[in-house]
């Protein structure tokens, strides 16, 4: 039976970058309107260059169960001791912002540029030549 590890990852500034331990499988659900979306992605090294490859073998619009019991069925025919698992964003209605950490400063709201209060010039007052 293979190992069920959560997705391992490693930040670097605004990127993150997975870390996987080959030969394994990851399965990564996410959800689109509403509807689960589910891929299982195998990863190895090859022996003579020492290159991580990866091969998409299973994409399909299922749950996350089942998308996980079939990386667990084929995982022994791969020679895949660990499955590595990740959920992305849950369920998010389309057109909707997600909400951002932290306190943002508010400004006041821009009016259209007719609407605008704008200053007269100053008449000159003087004697005319």
């Amino acid at each position: 039976m293979a190992t069920l590890l959560p997705w391992s990852s490693i930040e670097l500034g605004d990127i993150e970058v997975f870390a996987p331990s080959p030969p394994a499988l990851v399965v990564y659900t996410w959800y689109i309107d509403g509807e689960p979306e589910s891929t299982v992605t195998y990863f190895w090294q090859d022996e003579t260059t020492g290159l991580i490859n990866h091969e998409l073998v299973f994409a399909e619009p299922v749950g996350f169960e089942a998308a996980l019991a079939w990386a667990q069925e084929h995982a022994p025919a791969r020679g895949v001791e660990r499955i590595h698992v990740k959920h992305g964003p849950s369920r998010k209605k389309h057109g909707q912002v997600a909400a951002k950490a932290g306190r943002r400063a508010k400004r006041a709201p821009r009016g259209k540029v007719a609407a605008r209060a704008k200053m007269a010039r100053a008449k000159k007052r003087g004697r005319k030549r």
